[in-house]
């Protein structure tokens, strides 16, 4: 077996690859959510010229014609005799193997970061949307409305194979079905007990099962909860590492909620800033003493501007996004810039708050 998956070494599979400053170590841990592209950045990464005389095996310990306690035995007398230089273990959190060998490199992809001393762990991001548009070399415009369509996962999947995509991932329907109901409240102000409660009337689901699933999909960076300004334990808004997934599990549209995740992704992994939401403030950044609000169309802004109250004790600023307006402005006594996302995802937060 060890012989075939060294023939087998997979390429790239897609047209569009990663566009990250991460640089390997020897012993790296590239942990990340599902379908964020961490397989095709590492085997694009060794296509370099500088690997090119390297001799690599590719092993997916998730590979359904793969026994790994048969297959995998004895793996560091395969890597001696063919004298591999770079080992990668895709999908290593599945079957956690030994490690005590000495090649170039050892290069682990998982969901989750590995608890290994000598191992660098490396986060890596959803695709914001300035990366997005230099993988595709887009206009801004053009960008923006593939961003909108297809989400930010490394494969433009269509709204039923996004579907399909969210049930291969939770691998049963029980999964599936806590899955969908956390994605259906997408934005909302809500607590897992609220949602617990709400899944016992419509079946059977243990406390434990769901509490559990729940805190993978947190560790997993697929579900993404934020706290109240100085309230944090009153119900979190939820978010998702792809923020078109409401549309895959429900015909009902809320393009103000897709926006608002969209929003808070770029804040969480462009900016990566710390953020907390407010009862007036979408999102509020206490290091900048900004608050934002997402607005994709305007008519209703000046009443959510009038409706801002105690967050003046503490905002200087606000930022407004929309889909394509701009505008500098004053409200109430509070300075106020109104920019389109698309300027918002390639801007300065500093800046603009100061």
């Amino acid at each position: 077996m060890l012989e075939k998956l060294l023939e087998s070494y997979p390429k790239p599979s897609g047209k569009f690859h990663r566009i990250l400053p991460i640089h390997l170590v020897k012993y790296s841990c590239i942990f990340g959510a599902q379908g964020i592209g961490k397989t095709d950045f590492i085997l694009h990464y060794f296509i370099d010229s500088q690997f090119y005389k390297l001799k690599k095996l590719y092993i997916n310990c998730d590979d359904a014609r793969l026994n790994p306690k048969q297959d995998l035995q004895g793996l560091k007398e395969f890597l001696k005799k063919e004298s591999i230089d770079v080992l990668i273990l895709d999908n290593y959190h599945q079957y956690p193997l030994p490690l005590d060998f000495e090649l170039s490199f050892i290069i682990l992809i998982s969901n989750i970061p590995v608890a290994i001393p000598y191992f660098t762990n490396i986060a890596m991001p959803p695709i914001t949307f300035s990366e997005f548009l230099t993988m595709r070399k887009l206009s801004k415009e053009d960008g923006l409305t593939l961003y909108l369509k297809f989400g930010n996962l490394l494969e433009s999947l269509s709204e039923q194979r996004k579907g399909e995509f969210l049930k291969a991932i939770t691998q049963d329907s029980i999964n599936f079905w806590i899955l969908r109901n956390l994605i259906l409240h997408l934005g909302q102000r809500v607590s897992l007990h609220q949602i617990y409660t709400k899944l016992k009337k419509d079946g059977k689901l243990s406390k434990d099962r769901f509490y559990a699933y729940c805190q993978l999909l947190n560790e997993y960076g697929i579900a993404l909860w934020v706290e109240k300004f100085e309230h944090s334990s009153a119900p979190k808004k939820l978010y998702f590492w792809d923020f078109t997934l409401r549309n895959a599990v429900s015909y009902e549209r809320n393009f103000g909620l897709l926006f608002e995740n969209m929003v808070f992704l770029e804040l969480l992994y462009r900016f990566r800033v710390e953020c907390f939401y407010t009862d007036k403030l979408d999102f509020y950044i206490p290091s900048l003493s900004l608050g934002i609000l997402c607005a994709p169309f305007i008519q209703t802004l000046e009443a959510r501007l009038n409706k801002i109250g105690k967050e003046r004790e503490f905002c200087d600023f606000l930022l407004i996004i929309t889909l394509n307006h701009t505008q500098n402005g004053e409200n109430l006594g509070t300075p106020y810039k109104i920019i389109p996302f698309s300027d918002f995802a390639e801007s300065n937060l500093t800046e603009i708050a100061n």
